[in-house]
């Protein structure tokens, strides 16, 4: 199952806006790609890319980050509550 951009929560920071799912686990695949599986339940496991996963070496209990022109990638759960705010 996939997750479509659109379907993200919003999360506002200084001077832009960003859509992030906290990840609660990863299951990476023997080829490099991975499944996220986000804390909040009632979004489903998604899958990112070899290249996902080796460029941003993402953490459990940190964020999975979309940019406004849908560029994927990680940030620290520290670094990403001191940025954003969720909207509402």
């Amino acid at each position: 199952m996939s997750i479509k951009r659109y379907q993200l929560p919003l999360y506002k920071g200084k001077d832009h806006q960003v859509r992030a799912l906290k990840i609660k686990e990863i299951h990476q695949d023997p080829d490099g790609a991975a499944y996220l599986t986000p804390e909040d339940e009632s979004y489903p496991q998604f899958q990112v890319s070899a290249e996902f996963m080796s460029q941003n070496k993402p953490k459990e209990g940190g964020y999975y980050v979309e940019s406004v022109d849908g560029q994927p990638y990680y940030v620290e759960a520290k670094d990403f509550t001191k940025e954003y705010s969720l909207l509402k």
